[in-house]
């Protein structure tokens, strides 16, 4: 029935059905939840609409090449994101640097291939409300899409270094959207925000053409392609050779065109370690 749905009313109408299915399902025991349907989680960075027209190349990729019907899925925010991730409720993982570390060193996840660039988190304004130092943070309100984005995390890091501690000296407003983000700079609400290359791409080009760099805070590995720990291997190679065969194919070509990514690289031990300097931050962030 859900894929008869899918069919009928399109990728995007697909995507928001399977995201309910997939909230419904995360109430039922793993054993309950027999389905035929590979699912792909993504991280939830849009909303449900953009997410669903951003990973339609991808979707439509593996279900021709999976033989097999594929749903995306996400949550609701990074945390519920994470627990779900854990929880093995996605066959294919698109997740986070510092969770995917997380999930393969604490519960075995076998990480697959990450995109390439990585995400440089950035400190921006907006021209028409101009930051002339991070002193001018204090008693203001600083964008960000999650605290637990680690390019956030990066960021309040190098702020809370400077000597300027969130929540003490300025406040952190949390949006949905890179977007939302802009948005809060564009109109006054936020003097400054964290965004990254990628999520620039995100913003209309009339929000984007006012943000001014203020700081280039890190550059972090992108997100990781994870498998479940009990994947068969001859599942992950499967996976792990699409996956790196990706860019070069129609679909690939217009997924990296309108997400800023230039490739797919195979994840490694040095790559991923990268982020390990985050990993208690998060554990700390993720923890009830």
């Amino acid at each position: 029935m859900r894929r008869l749905f899918g069919l009928l009313l399109g990728p995007q109408a697909g995507f928001l059905l399977g995201l309910l299915f997939g909230l419904q399902a995360g109430l039922q025991p793993l054993a309950a939840r027999a389905d035929p349907t590979f699912t792909l989680g993504v991280p939830p960075i849009h909303g449900a609409r953009v997410l669903a027209e951003r990973h339609e190349p991808m979707r439509a990729y593996l279900e021709k090449h999976l033989k097999q019907p594929v749903r995306v899925e996400s949550a609701a925010d990074f945390a519920r994101f994470q627990a779900r991730t854990l929880r093995g409720d996605f066959d294919l993982t698109i997740t986070p640097s510092h969770f995917a570390r997380l999930a393969q060193k604490d519960a075995g996840f076998q990480a697959l291939a990450q995109f390439t660039p990585d995400h440089d988190a950035l400190l921006v304004y907006s021209s028409d409300h101009p930051l002339a130092g991070l002193g001018d943070l204090r008693g203001k309100q600083l964008a960000v899409i999650d605290r637990l984005a680690v390019t956030v995390m990066a960021t309040l890091s190098y702020l809370e270094e400077q000597g300027l501690e969130a929540d003490r000296d300025y406040r952190v407003t949390e949006h949905r959207t890179h977007a939302s983000v802009a948005y809060s700079l564009v109109t006054g609400l936020s003097v400054a925000a964290v965004t990254t290359s990628q999520g620039l791409l995100q913003i209309p080009e009339s929000s984007r053409r006012k943000l001014v760099a203020q700081k280039h805070i890190a550059d972090i590995p992108a997100f990781v392609f994870l498998a479940r720990p009990e994947a068969p291997r001859v599942q992950v190679e499967q996976l792990k050779k699409l996956l790196l065969e990706f860019p070069a194919e129609a679909e690939g070509i217009d997924f990296l065109r309108n997400t800023g990514y230039s490739g797919i690289v195979a994840a490694n031990e040095t790559r991923m370690k990268r982020v390990d300097a985050y990993l208690k931050a998060t554990r700390k962030a993720l923890a009830p």
